[in-house]
Order: C-alpha cells, then sequence, then structure tokens
C-alpha cells in the first residue's frame, strides 16, 4: 500500500514539473485589411514575432502600398517587431494608395504600370513603345480616341503625375486605304439608284456630290467655333463644353464662328503684302468685305499631298484651275472662274473668259502666277475683298494632274475623272477605298489629312439603294447609320429621341379671311358664322396638329403658335418663346395642356355647337358651308382633304361642309390675293426665328397692314365690324414693361430726339404714369402699358423700339418684357382665333443609336454640328 501511495505521489511529481517547465505561447494575428491573406503565428511568451512576408492590395483599378503593421486599425501605431509577445495581438496592415499610370496599347502587348507615391511623381520616360502589324505608333494619349480636336499632341515626358492615369496607344495604319473596317467603326448612309454621282470638282452639279468632294479635298480655310471668345465670354469654360447650352444658361446660338486655316499657312496677302490681321491674329470676317485689292497672293502648306504621296504644290492649283477653264472641255463649273456680263457672280481673273473661250491661245496671260512652290497669285479684273479671296481659294478643288490627264478621252474634250473607271485622288479627310458602280461607296479616313484630329468616322460608306422603301429597310435592320425622315416614314419615329428636327423659319396655318373680297359684289360673302370667335375658337381648338405634323405634312412639328415654333425674342436667348414661362403660363390660363399643342376636341365641339345654335337662331338653315381654298397639285390635295375631312368628322356633315374649290396654283395665288375665300392653308412668315415680338402680331393680327394683304392675310379687316376692323384692334391691354421704362428714362428724351428714335418716345409716353384729371389721384403706374392692343402691337412692327438690333438683349429684363409683350397678344389671340396654327415647317433626319451626336441643339450657323462633334460608341476606340 506504501508503494502505491509512493508511486502516485512521484507520477503527480513529474506531471507538475514537465508542466512548470513548459513555456506559454500566444497567437500574433495578422489582419490585411483589404490585401492578400498573412497566416497567424505562435509566439512563446516573452519572445519575439517574425516578420511576415508583405501582403499585397489590389482593388479594382486601385493599387496600394504596404506600409507595416500597425497596433491598430487606423493605422497610427506602428508594431516594432523587436517587442516580445507577452499576451494574443491582433496587428493590422497599414496602406496608402498609390497613384499609377498605366498604359493601354490597345493590342495584346501589355506594359507595365508604374505606381508612383500616394502623392504622385515625375515619371521621367515613356516605356518602349509597342508595335502593330501595318501600323505605326503615334504617341500616348489622355484620350482613348487618341489624337483628336481635343487632344492634338501627345503626352511628352518627363511627365508629372499627381492622380492614377491611364495613357493609350494612337495607331495610324501605314496604309490608309488599306483598311477593313467593321461595321461597329463605320458610318453608313445611302443614296437612291436615280441619284447622279459625279465627284469631279470640275463638272458635278448637284449638293450631295459637292458633300462628297469635300470629304475628299482640303480647304485652304474654313470655319469652326470660336472656343477662345466662348470661354471668355463664360458661355463655355473649355472647348467643347456645351453644359451652359444644355442646362438653358445660354443659346447654342451665343457660339460664335471664327475662320482657321487648314491648307494654307497665311490668309490672302493683298498687293502691298498685309494679311489684314486683327491685334490677336486673327482674320477679320467683318473687316474682310472692305479690304479690296485686285491682286491676292496664296501661301500653302508644304505637306500636303495626294493620297498617293504625290506633293501638291503652287503648279497642281495652276493646272486644276487651267482644266476648269479648259476651252475644249467646256466644264460645267468653268463660271465659277470667269467673270461677263452674262455671268457676274464669277470671280473676275484676269483673261479666264478669254483662255475659257479660246480667244487667249495661252494660259500663261490669265491672272495666276506660280511665285514659288508653296504661294501663288491671282490677279482679278476689278478689285475683290479679302472674303472673296478667301472663297476663291476654298473654290478651286484640285485634281491630281497625271490622273486627271490619263482620264481624258481622246482628243483632251471629256474627263472620266471622278467615277468607278477613274475615281477621284483625295488629298482630303477621306479616301475612296472602293467604289462599286450602283452598290456601294467606301471612304476611309485619311491618316494624311491635317486635320485628321477632327475626323471622328473612321470609315463612311454609301450605300445605293433602289428607292426611299428599301433605305427605310435597311435603318430598320441596322445596316444604316442614318436616314432622312419622309413623309410616309415620319410617323413612325416621331416620337424616337435619335430624331434630329432643323427648322426652316417659317409656320403654316390655316388662314382665316374676315375681309369683303376684292372682287365686290361678284366676290364671295363668307357665312355670318366665319365672325363668331366661338366657332374660330372651335376650329382652332379642333385642329389635330400632332397627327396632321406627323402624318399627313410631315416631317413637321405641331404648333400653336403662328410664328415659328424656334422662333426667340434675340437669338443669344436660351429659350424659345414657345419654352418660356410666359407662353406656359398662357396656356395654362386657357387650360391647354402643352402636350396637346391646343387639340382640345371636347371643347373645340362644344364651342362649335354654341356657334352654331346662334348662327341657326339668326335664321340660317344647316348645314353652314365653308369655302376652302386649294392649289390642284396633288400634294395642296391631300392636305386640304385631310383639313376637310378632319372638321367634318369632328362637327358632323349634318352642321358643317367644308367645300374645297380647287383651282390652277397660278388661279389659286388670285383667289388667295383677292380674299375670296373663308379659309386657306398657308405658309407665309418672315423666314426668321428671332423677334418674336415683331413677328407674332405682324402676322397673327396686322398681316395687311405689313405688306401679306396679297398672300392672304387680310388681318385687322374685318367687314362685320362697323369701322371694319376686328375687335382685338381696339382690345385695351395692360402690361407691365417697369424694366423698359427704366431703361427708356435712363437713355433721356434728349438723347432720343437727337437720335430721331419716334419708336422710344412713343413708347416711352405709352408708359408714363397717369393721373385723374380731378382728383390727381394716379390712375396708371409708370412702366405699364394700358391701352389699344394696336397701339403697342404696330409701334413694335413699325417704329424703332429699344429692343431692336441685337443678337442678345440690348438691356438687361429686355428678353423678359419682350416675352410680357407677346403673352399678352397671345391671350387676345386666342379669344379671337385669327387665324389656325397648324405646323412649324422642319426636316427630320433619324440615327442609328449607336450614333453620338455631342452637339445640344440645332443652330442657324453650326446646324447640328461638324463632324468632330460626332462619333460611334459602338467604335472601340469611343467605347465608355
Amino acid at each position: 500500500m506504501a508503494k502505491k501511495v509512493l508511486s502516485v505521489v512521484l507520477m503527480l511529481l513529474v506531471t507538475f514539473t514537465v508542466v512548470a517547465c513548459q513555456k506559454k505561447t500566444f497567437t500574433v494575428t495578422f489582419d490585411a485589411q483589404g490585401g492578400s491573406a498573412v497566416a497567424a503565428l505562435t509566439v512563446e511568451d516573452g519572445a519575439v514575432v517574425a516578420e511576415p512576408t508583405d501582403p499585397t492590395r489590389v482593388s479594382g483599378d486601385q493599387v496600394y502600398s504596404f506600409v507595416g503593421w500597425f497596433t491598430d486599425a487606423a493605422a497610427t501605431q506602428e508594431f516594432d517587431f523587436e517587442t516580445p509577445i507577452t499576451g494574443n495581438i491582433t496587428l493590422y496592415a497599414g496602406w496608402t494608395q498609390n497613384v499609377v499610370l498605366r498604359f493601354n496599347t490597345k493590342t495584346a502587348q501589355t506594359i507595365a504600370p508604374i505606381l508612383l507615391p500616394e502623392d504622385g511623381g515625375t515619371v521621367a520616360a515613356a516605356p518602349t513603345a509597342p508595335t502593330r502589324e501595318g501600323y505605326r505608333f503615334g504617341g500616348w494619349f489622355f484620350g482613348k480616341p487618341g489624337l483628336t480636336w481635343l487632344e492634338t499632341e501627345a503626352v511628352s515626358f518627363p511627365l508629372a503625375v499627381d492622380a492614377s492615369t491611364t495613357l493609350y496607344a494612337y495607331w495610324e495604319p501605314l496604309n490608309s486605304k488599306a483598311v477593313n473596317y467593321s461595321a461597329d467603326e463605320t458610318y453608313t448612309w445611302s443614296l437612291t439608284s436615280d441619284t447622279s454621282l459625279t465627284l469631279n470638282p470640275l463638272v458635278y452639279e448637284w449638293s450631295h456630290e459637292t458633300q462628297i468632294i469635300d470629304m475628299l479635298a482640303t480647304p485652304l480655310y474654313t470655319t469652326e467655333v470660336d472656343w477662345d471668345l466662348a470661354i471668355e465670354q463664360g458661355v463655355a469654360d473649355f472647348p467643347g463644353d456645351f453644359s451652359k447650352i444644355e442646362a438653358k444658361q445660354y443659346s447654342v446660338e451665343a457660339l460664335d464662328y471664327h475662320y482657321i486655316l487648314v491648307g494654307a499657312t497665311k490668309y490672302p496677302v493683298d498687293s502691298q503684302g498685309d494679311e489684314h490681321l486683327t491685334e490677336a491674329g486673327k482674320y477679320d470676317r467683318q473687316a474682310a468685305t472692305t479690304y479690296k485689292d485686285s491682286e491676292w497672293t496664296f501661301s500653302i502648306r508644304q505637306d500636303l499631298k495626294f493620297e498617293d504621296g504625290t506633293p501638291i504644290t503652287a503648279n497642281t492649283f495652276k493646272y486644276s484651275l487651267q482644266q476648269y477653264l479648259s476651252p475644249l472641255q467646256n466644264n460645267y463649273r468653268a463660271t465659277i472662274f470667269f467673270k461677263n456680263d452674262e455671268n457676274k457672280n464669277g470671280y473676275p481673273i484676269v483673261n479666264a473668259y478669254e483662255y475659257y473661250t479660246g480667244t487667249e491661245a495661252s494660259f500663261d496671260n490669265v491672272g495666276f502666277e506660280v511665285v514659288d512652290d508653296y504661294t501663288f497669285t491671282v490677279t482679278f479684273f476689278e478689285a475683290v475683298a479679302q472674303s472673296t479671296a478667301v472663297a476663291f481659294g476654298n473654290d478651286l478643288r484640285l485634281v491630281h494632274p497625271a490622273q486627271y490627264e490619263a482620264s481624258l478621252t481622246s482628243g483632251g474634250t471629256k474627263s472620266t475623272y471622278g467615277t468607278p473607271a477613274s475615281p477621284y485622288v483625295s488629298y482630303g479627310s477621306y479616301i475612296i477605298k472602293t467604289w462599286d458602280e450602283n452598290q456601294k461607296v467606301v471612304f476611309n479616313k485619311n491618316y494624311e489629312y491635317v486635320l485628321k484630329g477632327t475626323v471622328n468616322y473612321k470609315s463612311q460608306v454609301i450605300q445605293i439603294v433602289d428607292n426611299v422603301d428599301q433605305r427605310m429597310q435597311l435603318f430598320a435592320a441596322g445596316q444604316l447609320s442614318v436616314a432622312g425622315l419622309t413623309q410616309d416614314y415620319y410617323a413612325e419615329y416621331a416620337e424616337n429621341p435619335n430624331v434630329y428636327k432643323s427648322w426652316d423659319g417659317y409656320p403654316q396655318y390655316l388662314t382665316i379671311n374676315l375681309a369683303a373680297s376684292k372682287y365686290g359684289v361678284d366676290g364671295y360673302d363668307q357665312p355670318t358664322i366665319m365672325f363668331n370667335e366661338k366657332f374660330r375658337q372651335a376650329l382652332l381648338f379642333g385642329f389635330d396638329r400632332k397627327y396632321y405634323a406627323n402624318n399627313v405634312y410631315a416631317p413637321n412639328t405641331a404648333s400653336l403658335l403662328p410664328i415659328p415654333l424656334d422662333t426667340k425674342s434675340y437669338i443669344q436667348d436660351p429659350l424659345y418663346y414657345s419654352e418660356s414661362p410666359a407662353h406656359l403660363a398662357v396656356l395654362e390660363a386657357f387650360g391647354i395642356d402643352p402636350t396637346t399643342e391646343g387639340y382640345i376636341p371636347d371643347r373645340a365641339v362644344s364651342l362649335f355647337n354654341e356657334a352654331y345654335a346662334e348662327w341657326v337662331a339668326e335664321g340660317n338653315t344647316g348645314p353652314v358651308s365653308i369655302k376652302l381654298i386649294s392649289a390642284n397639285d396633288e400634294f395642296s390635295t391631300k392636305l386640304v382633304t385631310y383639313v376637310k375631312n378632319h372638321y367634318e368628322t369632328l362637327f358632323g356633315t349634318d352642321k358643317i361642309l367644308i367645300n374645297i374649290a380647287f383651282s390652277s396654283p397660278d388661279a389659286n395665288r388670285l383667289e388667295i390675293r383677292n380674299w375670296n375665300f373663308d379659309i386657306s392653308l398657308n405658309s407665309v412668315g418672315f423666314g426668321a426665328s428671332y423677334g418674336a415680338w415683331w413677328q407674332y402680331q405682324a402676322i397673327a393680327f396686322f398681316g395687311n397692314l405689313i405688306g401679306g394683304g396679297n398672300l392672304g392675310l387680310s388681318q385687322p379687316n374685318d367687314k362685320s365690324q362697323t369701322d371694319g376692323l376686328g375687335g382685338y384692334y381696339h382690345e385695351e391691354v395692360t402690361i407691365d414693361l417697369t424694366t423698359t421704362y427704366e431703361y427708356l428714362v435712363e437713355l433721356g428724351e434728349d438723347y432720343m430726339i437727337d437720335n430721331e428714335l419716334e419708336g422710344h418716345l412713343l413708347l416711352l409716353g405709352y408708359l408714363e404714369a397717369t393721373t385723374d384729371e380731378v382728383s390727381g389721384a394716379v390712375t396708371k403706374e409708370a412702366g405699364i402699358y394700358k391701352g389699344p392692343l394696336s397701339d403697342i402691337g404696330l409701334l413694335m412692327v413699325m417704329y424703332d423700339t429699344p429692343y431692336d438690333g441685337s443678337a442678345a438683349e440690348p438691356f438687361p429684363g429686355a428678353t423678359a418684357d419682350t416675352w410680357a409683350i407677346i403673352a399678352e397678344f397671345e391671350r387676345v389671340f386666342f379669344d379671337y382665333a385669327t387665324l389656325i396654327p397648324t405646323v412649324t415647317r422642319s426636316s427630320a433626319t433619324v440615327y442609328a443609336d449607336n450614333v453620338v451626336i455631342t452637339w445640344p441643339a440645332y443652330s442657324s450657323a453650326f446646324g447640328w454640328g461638324a463632324a468632330r462633334y460626332r462619333y460611334l460608341n459602338t467604335d472601340p476606340d469611343f467605347q465608355e
């Protein structure tokens, strides 16, 4: 027993001794905080832990550098690896985010990114340039497309980098013609097979031909948005910035243009050696019309060449002019370059006409002299402006001398140049890659073009189609990038966001005639219902403008205004009057939803029934017969037939019949001129998209007084009134023009008198305060117009006004005051319905979804913008 006890004691002692001799261990955990995982380590009490391999961290495009291990997650207390471990501990990785410079070669080649400290740094040299078969490397660019008009030069090194950046390789094909571009990189449009396609600048006849030739030729000069001026004026913050225009802070019309050099190195220099530049070194387009001389010298770039590498020199210009004027060829465009009594618009080049007619045998006697390889002088027999010399330089499109000679037929009388047999040799933005007659023409971007950075479409294709139907089928199938919308197809695309409209400056409306026929007793006598405002309002609210614009008279734009929908007070106003708060307030007051364009059939029927009942109560028997006159051509017939059917359906043929009186166009014009009708569908306007404050009433109320009587506008004549004038003529209107009044007071009466500003004085008088003659109490505050519509309306049309003569409002608040004037006229117009607006005439083009147009709005100067403002978002170089 004693032995057993002793044995147990010994075992316990041994166990105790072993446990007592074994040291404690602790766990060191490493939290990589987003980096690669690091395994935990076990460390004996009092020992130091070995520093593990540094973790790495990449998160998307962000790259981080490891800076050490810390005892806190915020990485403020760095851990010292010489510190003994006396307990479990977690260490946290500390990181700094690197500034990374990456290189996208756009090929399978990869280039290691360059990591810079958190605050960035300088990269001393570019990496070894990548290579690509069939292409030359054009440098590194910040933008993915590479060379563009916004980034005209490659990045240069050393390069300071303060934020993570990707540089993109820019590649140019060694042979522009050899590249086969994909559909994603190609802009495809179409021409019908019956369309002429001769790309010879000496003989072309049609606008589409000159459009294509412009793709193949380098102009000496061109125009572009003056972005420096736009930035100076606050319209933009940088070139290509449309944000303020899109936000309606400025109008697109606030963008002005200037001339830039393309194929030339100077603007035309006169005989005294003067280039006539401004102090800023720019061409002065206004003054250029006044600088006149009979001798102008042109200087061209030394790097101009045809697509086959043939240099372009002054002798190329001389040769091309000689071909234009060839007495053997009798070229259609020869008239551009000579002037005589029968051809007054040609350039008056010395002896040009004589050479053309064969009376001057030598071209050396024509007013064209080669000064040196890159300079030539043109002499005119009368002084011409510098602006004319600029136009001459651009009109003289070149032909390739050797290829043109080879294209001449026997005897040199005709040429096949510019046809599939002898295609035009390009020296412009595109090269003809292939031309399959009656099938398609393929154009490739010319990477030798001097302004290649302005060309975003790498390829353009003209697809030849049988007809418009085939064009629209191809567009619907995604095989065309663009299609002009005709009447038959407009409705299908009217709501498509890719439809871009261009305005032509004219409204269309149903003219209402309330005047006596000029034929007297033999003339037409209107039914008395025509003089009932409710009946005319029924016509106004009963016209379905949207359907008419989209399906009948397409492609046009529905409008409830008697003036064009795109009319502003001033061309640089950010809003059309149709977008203004003043107009929208009038619509709201009359319960008109802007989206209906005034088509409210229930209201129209109610108004018609009231008017009809009153007409019947006068002793008349229905249905009422309305005379609608029209020319008898197919197009006019279609339009007026819709008007007839629509109104008769809406109001019922038991109550109204629209009788169309067809006649020849000449006879119809006589009927219009002599006011021998009830209603007539006309487009009479001023062709302008500004001056809403005088256009509105001129058309709506005073057509005959401003010269529109012969065009059917008989207003304000109304034979039902005692004085022969419509009730609106004397309608009292009240308009707050306080801002205008203050401006006139500031100008002062003396200034107005000295400058013979009769209209200013009249308006000032209208706006003076008035008082009661007996009590002296103020009856009208200063700045308020209160009086007949005709007084202020005709003043705006017939006299000078403080609102005149400026592209932008002439004083702060002028636009708002003109809106106030128009809004009051509009209120009266809706009461009297003096005519029935239908549409603003416009054209429409639909683009494929991949066509991006960055230009923000239609511009009278730039349309929808130049090619540089367009790209294909399916082109890999332009994909986000």
